[in-house]
């Protein structure tokens, strides 16, 4: 496998982290304010709430995902200006 290869199949993971990052604290907290739902035996109060919650801890992980990816990015960018940089002095 080439090296260019592995770096699509590294992003294509990375994408797919940051799906999960956003759609299991959804399912854990509507899953855990059902539950806790029908042990208090209330209507919907904790399942709409812990979707709420859920939803903003999502996007929470989904932007600290970005912000990783872009900080690479950014690394990576100016490794290769570097590298550039010192090839033209020499």
């Amino acid at each position: 496998m080439k090296r260019q290869d592995s770096g699509i199949w590294r992003e294509a993971l990375r994408a797919t982290s940051a799906g999960w990052d956003l759609a299991l604290p959804i399912f854990a907290g509507v899953l855990g304010g059902y539950l806790l739902d029908q042990l208090v035996d209330t209507r919907y109060v904790f399942t709409l709430g812990f979707l709420v919650l859920g939803i903003a801890t999502g996007y929470y992980n989904l932007i600290r995902s970005i912000r990783r990816l872009d900080e690479r990015a950014c690394r990576k960018v100016a490794r290769e200006k570097e590298g550039k940089q010192e090839g033209a002095t020499q």
